[in-house]
């Protein structure tokens, strides 16, 4: 498996771990973990299930599943949030996710464990400008300013993962 399929499926496990996953992203993961040749039982199972209608409780199940199959220990809890962040900041600055999705999705720096919480105020005021000031509709300046902050997180944990 490579790099980048793995670093999806821990961002997946991670997303379980702290929310949910989001079943239309495990399905699809385990159809990409199919076609790259890992075809155990649970990623089968998984990657059969209707990406549109799988709830989120039995998606959670499933890539539990396929995790425990490839042998992949749950993340501790700064892990997960990193994990969950860079995926989050990579699908801003990507434009997969809408804005205002990427908004309340950066929430999890607040997280217990978090490496990141010092920007929860930062993410906080982001969040309240979009809710309180736009209606709940992104502006390109709040795009903008989320971008940024996207970029921050990123960095910070590029930096703190490079040694000095």
């Amino acid at each position: 498996m490579d790099d980048s399929l793995l670093r999806r499926l821990r961002a997946e496990q991670a997303r379980a771990l702290l929310y949910d996953a989001e079943p239309d992203h495990a399905v699809m993961l385990a159809c990409d973990l199919l076609v790259a040749g890992v075809n155990g039982d649970a990623v089968v199972a998984l990657a059969a299930e209707s990406a549109r209608t799988l709830p989120a409780h039995d998606a959670n199940r499933r890539l539990a599943a396929v995790t425990a199959e490839l042998g992949l220990a749950e993340p501790d809890l700064a892990t997960a949030v990193e994990l969950i962040a860079v995926d989050t900041c990579e699908r801003i600055l990507d434009r997969s996710i809408p804005a205002e999705v990427g908004t309340h999705r950066l929430y999890v720096v607040g997280h217990e464990g978090s490496p990141l919480d010092d920007l929860l105020a930062a993410v906080t005021a982001l969040a309240e400008r979009l809710e309180d000031d736009l209606g709940g509709r992104a502006d390109n300046d709040l795009r903008s300013r989320l971008d940024v902050m996207a970029r921050t997180i990123l960095n910070r944990l590029a930096s703190k993962s490079t040694p000095s």
